[in-house]
């Protein structure tokens, strides 16, 4: 577990943030089972893919209903569409077999039980597109789909450090290699708190303002501590050490005292400042790494803290007040 690997790793994750897509094969496969679908000629449309697009600058939606003014990649045809189709005109009905087959469909889905008339089929066919069917609601389906690919197209990162649940909140160790991130993460596991991610933890922006972190699946339940090497966390402590995934809520940047500091600490705020990942801010905290300073429980007055101050509650700004009404009394005595 080499820092310089992390980066590289982080670096591909930004480079490839916009160009993830999800192959139909992948589809069918993971909600095959939940859905029940079939796919009655896998061999078309068996090497397409699903990513995010955009059409004349706006935004496509990946999931929708039968549509063909902004076609989704996958569109759904229950019996409400159905109803529509068999109620068209032939010409209106060529038209549509037309739009549909050379847009940018990949994949429909017939829900409800439906089947399509064999001249949209033939079309669907020729043009490549991948058809499954099911029984499921058109509504079950949308759902279902639009989570799954949600979660499969979110932009991803991968950043270095140990990524821990503490007091809820979850909170991601960064700094120096050898400034002593892995053994406070061991301490804090020690004193109850679970471990999410040890030195690659990746995060996928699955709303606004909603980073959620995990583990790759190689070094889930491990933990790696100078001088112990590797140590499976899970076996140790116990199912309650270990956390699968976390919104991430606060960074904590540990730093040697000797070393430049981004941000100079202040008697009554401290060294806060805020890290933009992904579009989303995130409040970052610098603890000096120093003799005699007790880390595991400075972090966890920092998650305390950090969980008043989404509340409302700022310990700085309440001690401010309190000193300007002081002088304020002060000066009129």
């Amino acid at each position: 577990m080499h820092e310089d690997l992390s980066e590289h790793v982080a670096e591909a994750a930004i480079a490839h943030a916009n160009e993830r897509r999800v192959a139909i094969e992948t589809v069918y496969e993971r909600l095959s089972s939940s859905l029940d679908l079939a796919w009655p000629e896998p061999e078309i449309g068996a090497g397409l893919t699903i990513g995010p697009t955009e059409h004349r600058g706006w935004r496509v939606p990946t999931v929708g209903y039968l549509n063909f003014i902004h076609p989704p990649q996958v569109q759904i045809v229950g019996e409400p569409e159905i109803a529509y189709l068999d109620g068209l005109s032939p010409d209106l009905a060529a038209h549509v077999r037309q739009q549909l087959s050379s847009a940018r469909t990949k994949l429909v889905i017939l829900a409800d039980g439906c089947g399509l008339d064999a001249t949209l089929h033939d079309a669907l066919r020729e043009g490549g597109i991948a058809v499954f069917t099911t029984k499921a609601s058109g509504h079950r389906v949308a759902y279902r789909l639009r989570h799954f690919l949600g979660e499969s197209l979110a932009r991803q990162i991968t950043l270095h450090g140990v990524f821990l649940e503490v007091l809820s909140i979850g909170l991601l160790l960064i700094g120096d290699p050898g400034v002593g991130k892995s053994e406070l993460a061991l301490e804090l596991i020690n004193r109850g708190h679970r471990l999410v991610a040890d030195d690659a933890p990746e995060f996928v922006l699955l709303g606004p303002d909603d980073l959620n972190g995990g583990s790759p699946p190689l070094l889930q339940d491990f933990l790696e501590v100078r001088g112990l090497g590797i140590l499976n966390i899970r076996a140790m402590f116990g199912e309650a050490a270990i956390k699968r995934r976390k919104q991430l809520g606060l960074i904590i940047r540990l730093v040697r005292p000797d070393a430049e500091v981004p941000l100079e600490p202040d008697r009554l705020t401290g060294a806060r400042t805020t890290r933009e990942i992904l579009d989303t801010r995130i409040p970052e905290i610098c603890l000096p790494v120093a003799v005699g300073h007790n880390l595991s429980v400075l972090v966890e007055a920092a998650a305390r803290d950090h969980l008043l101050r989404m509340q409302g509650q700022h310990s700085d700004e309440q001690f401010a007040a309190r000193q300007a009404q002081a002088i304020g009394r002060n000066e009129c005595e």
